[in-house]
């Protein structure tokens, strides 16, 4: 019995599973923050984890060498760390290889966003494949790094309505740390462009606003998952939630991060 061992699994046979997680400047504790996460990401046994704020690329490597079974890969881009990266399992999902969108506008996106294909198999049999797209947007609740969130959504928007859902694969996921609560809609309107498309994009997170996964100086749910129309037939009777680790692993605010998992289940197998 290891301190870990109570972090529950998440995962299942039945679904295909993928979470967001900002595991603050990673990693967090030069000592233990490595085989803590290894060891919770094991326990966990999801499918795909998009994370963000990667601050040692050969860290983030150390971290994929030690988990049997995934693979993963990091941006190019910040230069000054703040990354962000895809961990997945290679027995059921293959991945184009990344590219990073914005990279020239760094007012409304200080990390630019990563963008990558899907494909999830099961016994050689596509289950889904989609277009996946990691943020990790301005932070902080000032006037101007909101107008920069709200901007980056816009631009995002317009970005996969342009290029992406005018092709072919128009199932897409969202998902990362958006440094912005989804109830404070009607005030700020930073998710505006998104949410007065109903008809074209669904926030999987939006039922889960009283549930925080920023645990830091105030509690605030500020991690997102956000799909398109086309997705909904996949998710159908699918499930998100907000893990809370760090009520399991007591060192969690310690080694890990400052922000909860946010997961969500497609049971397409």
């Amino acid at each position: 019995y290891t301190k870990h061992d109570l972090v529950s699994r998440y995962g299942s046979d039945l679904s295909f599973d993928i979470i967001t997680w900002n595991i603050e400047h990673f990693p967090k504790d030069p000592v233990h923050t490595i085989p803590d996460l290894s060891r919770i990401i094991r326990n966990i046994d999801v499918d795909l984890i998009a994370v963000q704020e990667i601050d040692e690329s050969s860290s983030f490597q150390t971290l994929i060498d030690s988990l049997d079974g995934y693979t993963g890969c990091i941006s190019s881009l910040p230069d000054y760390g703040q990354r962000l990266g895809i961990i997945y399992k290679t027995n059921i999902i293959s991945m184009s290889e990344p590219y990073l969108i914005f990279t020239h506008d760094g007012w409304a996106f200080p990390r630019p966003p990563m963008v990558s294909i899907v494909t999830v198999k099961k016994e050689n049999k596509i289950v889904f494949d989609f277009i996946l797209i990691i943020v990790h947007l301005k932070a902080f609740p000032d006037e101007e790094s909101e107008m920069r969130r709200r901007i980056a959504c816009t631009k995002l928007k317009s970005y996969v309505d342009t290029y992406i859902l005018s092709g072919s694969e128009k199932d897409v996921i969202i998902l990362g740390d958006f440094n912005d609560e989804l109830v404070d809609v009607k005030s700020n309107g930073i998710f505006e462009s998104f949410i007065s498309d109903s008809s074209h994009y669904h926030f999987l997170t939006l039922p889960l606003i009283n549930h925080p996964t920023y645990i830091g100086d105030f509690d605030s749910s500020i991690d997102h998952i956000l799909i398109t129309d086309d997705t909904k037939e996949e998710y159908s009777g699918g499930l998100t939630r907000v893990l809370d680790i760090d009520k399991a692993f007591s060192e969690y605010l310690n080694t890990i991060s400052d922000h909860r998992p946010v997961l969500a289940q497609f049971f397409v197998f």
